[in-house]
């Protein structure tokens, strides 16, 4: 098996949770008549990429500010 790199790993599962939605929307739809189930599978494949987006590469990040010196903080108190 081949392993993905982290770039690859989230180009597949955008691209993935884009086309594959997008395509049973359209059969669901257009093909078969049933819109609103074609659009329950849109809605539910989006969200699911968008979770998975967020738990696998967002939801990781360290996203805090620098840590402030407290002598700096001092001064800027005093001033």
């Amino acid at each position: 098996m081949v392993a993905l790199s982290g770039r690859a790993a989230f180009v597949l599962v955008l691209v993935t949770g884009i086309v594959v939605p997008g395509v049973m929307n359209f059969v669901l739809s257009v093909v078969l008549g049933q819109q609103m189930l074609g659009r329950l599978v849109w809605a539910l494949g989006y969200t699911l990429m968008i979770a998975v987006i967020w738990y696998g590469w967002i939801r990781p990040l360290d996203l805090t500010g620098p840590e402030r010196d407290p002598e700096e903080a001092e001064r800027k108190v005093k001033d």
